[in-house]
């Protein structure tokens, strides 16, 4: 599969929309995907990391110097979008590439219907949700609250939408150290500060200036200075306190997140880095885009945020590094929300979509304690919670003990489905009175593929603790796609006796059962 992905960095655009791309494009090159960039010579850009990692990269022309700000999206592009698709026309060289990607607060549906001729699907990237698209699929890795469909209007009627943080963009890094950091205690010893590729408000000189008050002198501060801050002398002169260092030009944070205690940064990008692992945040919006998902987060006490960066002063930095010290139930807190929205599979989850796993390479393995979260967010997701026989929201607390109760019971298998090394899907056993009794879900991500009868006929070779003399699934009776899964590997449906159709008609389900035999065979 060929992608090519239209993307700019600059001194105005930051480092963010690059670095993502670039993440996700070696998500797509892990499958086996061809990933060729386009980018604009602006001032400042970052092309060089693109270079850097191996890919191919169409440099167009730097546009005319403008005096352009942090919000004018509009003038981001440099050119005018027509002259900008004719040229981007030009650098496909003739070849109509599987997928374009668009990651361009400065494009929308005028840019994208003159490149629709030429490609065969297009995704875009957006979280501002203020202009029209002509995509196959959208994708938003920005927190919202359930229900709220930004793009209603924006989008084509067909457009596959990916919403939420689930599908934040990160490196696999972060995903390695989360599968082995072990639970927050609350204690802050270590703050790790960082604002982006940026920070033109310099908002890393008032943090350091905060934590230069004799009452934070014994913490460990570690400063990240992005490659194009234009502050980086005036910080190298700035950093005389103690217990502190500077680093530039890092390939990623996901080493230092893992050791520090508190972060001290921008919304954005980071956000997610930090959530995925953990680490409690004091946050401050340097752009408008990062407010809403800022305000959100900060509803659910994932994160404390501070406010814009020119509400915020040096006194308010002070207080709340000083309120997180006095209070470590809830850092904890924060901790333990972050995790639960941010896990780090979102590259991985879009290059399935767009690069779609064949079925006979999925896998079966036994759950682990780190999957405990992944149960969380399928166990609550909203059509699992509709189609099951209780329909209550499971709580973490709740959640969390009985994950490790069945982790630890020999009388329950748990098993997890994978699609090149991403979990799509569980399937559970519970061995009662010598019938194996069966739940399973898929990925939201998944559902209409027709995974379902391979992920339980897995399960059912897979049970090698247990043997049990017969199989169960008790189904709701109007899951009409769960119901035919069962009859096509063989179950029957229970004859009800009088007392059972009863409790039928309350509980509004219907069991399936079958002898069991390591080698279920399809209908």
């Amino acid at each position: 599969m060929k992608v090519v992905i239209r993307v700019d960095s600059s001194q105005n655009m930051g480092s963010g929309h690059l670095v993502r791309c670039r993440t996700l494009a070696e998500a797509l090159q892990r499958r086996g995907a061809q990933v060729k960039f386009i980018c604009r010579d602006h001032p400042g850009n970052l092309i060089h990391l693109l270079t850097r990692s191996a890919f191919a990269v169409t440099v167009l022309p730097a546009p005319p110097l403008v005096d352009v700000t942090a919000e004018d999206y509009g003038l981001w592009l440099g050119v005018d979008p027509q002259t900008d698709a004719v040229e981007t026309i030009a650098a496909l060289g003739g070849e109509i590439p599987h997928w374009l990607i668009v990651d361009h607060y400065g494009l929308g549906r005028p840019w994208e219907e003159q490149l629709r001729p030429h490609v065969g699907k297009i995704l875009v990237i957006d979280d501002l949700a203020n202009r029209p698209h002509d995509c196959d699929v959208l994708l938003d890795q920005n927190y919202h609250f359930p229900g709220v469909n930004r793009y209603q209007g924006l989008v084509p009627h067909d457009c596959r939408l990916l919403l939420g943080c689930r599908y934040a963009l990160l490196r696999p890094e972060y995903l390695e150290f989360r599968q082995t950091l072990p639970p927050h205690t609350g204690k802050v010893e270590r703050v790790l500060i960082f604002f982006g590729g940026t920070d033109p408000q310099n908002m890393t000189g008032k943090v350091i200036s905060a934590l230069s008050a004799g009452e934070f002198a014994s913490l460990y501060v570690d400063v990240v200075v992005g490659s194009s801050n234009p502050h980086r002398l005036s910080l190298q002169q700035l950093n005389q306190r103690p217990h502190t260092t500077l680093y530039e030009n890092l390939p990623h944070l996901a080493q230092l997140m893992a050791r520090a205690d508190l972060a001290i940064g921008a919304g954005g990008t980071t956000t997610w880095e930090r959530l995925c692992l953990g680490l409690p945040s004091l946050v401050i919006s340097i752009a408008d885009n990062q407010v809403p998902a800022c305000e959100a987060l900060a509803r659910e006490e994932a994160i404390i945020y501070l406010g814009t960066a020119d509400q915020v002063q040096v006194k308010d930095i002070g207080e709340a590094i000083a309120f997180v010290q006095r209070n470590p139930a809830t850092v904890v807190r924060m901790s333990d929300q972050g995790k639960q929205y941010v896990d780090g599979l979102g590259a991985d989850r879009v290059g399935e979509y767009l690069y779609p796993t064949p079925k006979n390479q999925l896998r079966l393995r036994s759950a682990k304690l780190t999957d405990q979260w992944l149960y969380y967010t399928w166990v609550n997701e909203p059509e699992v919670r509709r189609q099951s026989l209780q329909s209550d929201p499971i709580s973490w607390e709740e959640h969390q003990s009985w994950f490790h109760r069945k982790l630890a019971d020999s009388h329950c298998y748990l098993g997890v489905l994978e699609a090149n090394n991403l979990p799509v899907g569980q399937i559970r056993f519970e061995l009662q009175d010598h019938e194996g009794v069966i739940d399973y879900s898929l990925d939201v991500l998944v559902r209409g593929r027709g995974w379902a009868t391979s992920l339980v006929q897995l399960g059912i070779q897979a049970l090698k603790s247990f043997t049990p003399k017969y199989l169960r699934a008790d189904v709701k009776i109007n899951n009409a796609a769960s119901k035919a899964v069962f009859l096509r590997l063989g179950f029957t449906e229970e004859p009800q006796s009088i007392n059972q159709s009863i409790n039928q008609s309350i509980n509004q389900s219907i069991s399936f059962r079958l002898p069991f035999s390591p080698t279920p065979k399809v209908g």
